[in-house]
């Protein structure tokens, strides 16, 4: 990093500090450590290779995540409405399907727990290393014991809020609660990558659907569903570049699912559309839980049911119009220009690029 600022003319001490999970990572991992400039360029400032244990899990869950990882205006909505109604699955059940007892308690493990010191002012922190950090016995338990404590807390507050869910809808039948995974939650918080990777650790029996949509019907379903809180806007001016506000969110989406994809149930928001049994079916079958005749049945005849709340999130005239809108409603050279900056994306979920 010196050598980098050298030519600056700085000469005086500085750098940065920062916190980083291990909960996640490979036992032996590789961390590149970047910093970019003001003017955009990224500059390489090197690499820390580390050996990590796994962590101490003595939790045993008598209800399981199913985490939904995906991006806006893909059908995630609709889809936890129909995991809602399998007897098996207990889904905090209020539109839009987005409550986050996973993410909040294991926010909390994964960024407060690792550094609780770093949420302090600066005189609470000298006296938090002054008395939890000043010896190696001191260190010990409170990195290893008191997180392993810590994080079952976490897990035992995640499991009763779904078994309190569960009592409220008369449930006493689940295995498993399902939850999506936000993109990104926000400036410091954790992003889904990393929420993902701390279920996989702490819940090794959890399991993950990646739901997807045509890449060119979610740009433009975003872009419909985004002008009705505005007051006036041009959609036909704003299609020509709204699909650029989204490339590196499915790139980034796309290289997740590659890494993730023989872990995981990759399920198409147009398959689940139009044909709803076998898909359900497909779902049902990961997941190892009852796909009876009856079950599926009532899925399968309420499956088109729109509360009020529900009504609002669609922007298509019809749920079949949603599917291949873009053909529709682009231009063939917007056409061209969608697929080209989606084409990899496309091939990669198995979509006609």
């Amino acid at each position: 990093m010196v050598s980098h600022l050298r030519d600056h003319g700085i000469d005086q001490k500085c750098g940065f500090t920062t916190n980083n999970t291990l909960v996640g990572l490979p036992d032996i991992a590789k961390l590149s450590v970047n910093a970019q400039t003001v003017s955009g360029r990224n500059i390489s400032l090197c690499e820390i290779k580390l050996k990590r244990a796994p962590a101490n899990i003595n939790f045993c869950p008598k209800i399981h995540p199913i985490i939904i990882t995906t991006l806006g205006r893909t059908g995630s909505t609709w889809l936890m409405r129909l995991l809602a109604m399998h007897p098996s699955i207990t889904v905090a059940n209020q539109h839009p399907y987005e409550t986050f007892a996973l993410e909040f308690w294991l926010h909390l493990v994964n960024d407060q727990l690792q550094a609780p010191h770093t949420f302090l002012t600066p005189v609470d922190q000298k006296r938090f290393k002054r008395d939890f950090l000043c010896n190696e016995q001191k260190r010990s338990w409170f990195h290893n014991e008191y997180y392993s404590r810590a994080t079952n807390f976490c897990q035992q507050a995640i499991e009763d809020y779904y078994l309190q869910v569960s009592s409220e809808q008369n449930i006493n039948t689940a295995r498993y609660f399902a939850e999506k995974i936000p993109y990104f939650s926000g400036d410091g918080a954790t992003t889904w990558r990393q929420l993902s990777s701390v279920v996989r650790e702490l819940y090794p029996t959890s399991k993950e659907i990646v739901l997807v949509r045509d890449f060119r019907d979610m740009v433009l379903s975003a872009l419909y569903f985004g002008a009705r809180n505005r007051i006036y806007v041009d959609i036909e001016n704003e299609k020509p570049t709204a699909y650029l506000n989204v490339i590196k969110e499915v790139k980034e989406f796309s290289e997740y699912y590659r890494r993730h994809k023989n872990n995981t149930l990759l399920i198409r928001y147009e398959d689940l559309l139009l044909d709803t049994p076998s898909t359900l079916e497909t779902i049902f079958t990961y997941l190892d839980i009852p796909r009876d005749t009856a079950t599926l049945e009532a899925i399968i005849r309420d499956r088109f049911k729109v509360d009020p709340p529900h009504q609002q999130h669609i922007t298509s005239i019809s749920i079949a119009d949603s599917v291949q809108r873009w053909k529709q409603e682009l231009t063939p050279q917007l056409q061209g220009k969608y697929t080209d900056a989606f084409r990899y994306d496309l091939h990669l979920f198995g979509y006609d690029s």
